[in-house]
């Protein structure tokens, strides 16, 4: 046991395994640039791909608003009967465990 001790202490085992994986991924990384560097690095570049999106109508966007506020209504409504199926069987469990 105390040669297990010893041996650990001196660099063996799985504490060093551990020290040459942490060397490693350091060596990996390399040099990192500061925030200045980068910004002088794409000081210079343009975004010339500009997204075109999809033109909609206006009937069309009023139509997609409002089946989403239906979804969304709808959703609501079984999250607030989850909620209070929740509560009543948590509130029954604990009358029947109090009394």
């Amino acid at each position: 046991m105390i040669l297990k001790l010893l041996t650990m202490a001196f660099g063996f085992g799985p504490g060093r395994e551990m020290m040459k994986s942490v060397q490693s991924n350091r060596k990996q990384l390399g040099k990192s640039r500061s925030l200045k560097e980068n910004h002088e690095r794409f000081k210079d570049v343009l975004d010339t791909d500009k997204p075109e999106f999809k033109k909609v109508s206006e009937e069309e966007l009023d139509k997609f608003k409002e089946e989403f506020r239906r979804k969304k209504q709808k959703e609501d409504q079984q999250n607030k009967l989850i909620l209070g199926i929740t509560f009543l069987i948590v509130f029954v469990i604990f009358y029947i465990v109090l009394f």
